[in-house]
């Protein structure tokens, strides 16, 4: 199989983005709303005058934020993909799309309606995060959901020609789980945290998983 697209989100110091720009991943991500990992624009600014990030994207995290909200992010940082993690309507991701000429991923919550939402929601985003629902909490909330139906969300992703990550929960000790499913994107945020930081340690044994996955599966 080939690897799949990695993405490590919820960066929130200099310290976690030293450890993540080492990485393999494809994409980082920052977080523009209410979390316990809420970046500011200017935070990142700086760090990013003292870290090379090479050749990674970066993501930025937005809830149910205006385009004012979002132009003041965009006017500040070097961001590459915007992805809107509220309930942001087909509408409102069309304006962004439209806006800022940027790829505009969309997260929906895994439940009995995520294939009907991932076809409407087509028109207009690039691609999509599958993330757990956990009463009101728009993800980021470290659980998994039910991956029996990651197939189902590969294959809607396929026909409709978008770009797919599943999130939740996913860290070194169940990793491989979801690797037999062959998603086209993971991504992991507290599965390689410790104590609220990124930790190395996690980061390489996920990521050394995720090597002898591919390798063994070619």
């Amino acid at each position: 199989m080939n690897r799949p697209l990695i993405k490590l989100c919820g960066n929130r110091s200099l310290e976690d983005l030293k450890m993540t720009s080492k990485s393999n991943a494809d994409y980082l991500g920052l977080i523009f709303a209410d979390s316990k990992r809420r970046v500011q624009a200017h935070q990142v600014k700086e760090w990013l005058d003292l870290v090379d990030i090479k050749n990674k994207q970066l993501v930025a995290i937005f809830v149910n934020a205006s385009l004012n909200e979002i132009e003041d992010i965009m006017k500040k940082l070097p961001i590459d993909v915007i992805q809107c993690h509220g309930s942001e309507t087909v509408r409102d991701i069309a304006n962004i799309k439209h806006h800022f000429n940027k790829r505009v991923w969309k997260a929906l919550p895994h439940y009995e309606r995520t294939l009907s939402d991932m076809k409407k929601y087509a028109e207009a985003a690039d691609g999509f995060v599958i993330d757990s629902k956990v009463k009101d909490a728009f993800g980021g909330t470290g659980q998994t959901f039910d991956w029996s139906k990651v197939p189902c969300y590969i294959q809607a992703a396929e026909e409709l020609n978008k770009t797919l990550f599943i999130a939740g929960g996913i860290a070194p000790d169940n990793i491989l789980q979801l690797l037999g499913l062959h998603p086209p994107g993971i991504d992991v945020s507290s599965g390689i945290e410790q104590n609220g930081k990124k930790d190395e340690t996690l980061l390489t044994r996920l990521e050394e998983r995720v090597n002898h996955h591919v390798s063994v599966s070619r």
